[in-house]
């Protein structure tokens, strides 16, 4: 399980990244799909690791630093898509 919560912290730089870089790739309905998949498995491995590593601390905090981008992410979709 610490394996696949060290890959869910690989994939969630890799969104960070992509999100800073306003990607493309992300914002498509694959990506979209993707990032919150990635976001709802890493809150389920987190609560299935029951020590108190490092891992389960990184993983809970970029989890909901992933769910703060999608807010972000949604608010600035309607706020662009408002303007005239």
């Amino acid at each position: 399980m610490k394996v696949f919560a060290w890959i869910l912290l690989f994939f969630h730089t890799a969104i960070l990244i992509l999100w800073i870089m306003n990607s493309g790739y992300l914002f498509s309905l694959f990506g979209v799909v993707f990032w919150i998949i990635s976001v709802a498995v890493a809150f389920i491995v987190q609560k299935q690791i029951n020590e108190q590593l490092l891992v389960k601390q990184l993983l809970l905090s970029s989890s909901y630093f992933m769910f703060f981008l999608t807010v972000v992410t949604v608010g600035i979709y309607f706020v662009t898509s408002s303007m005239p």
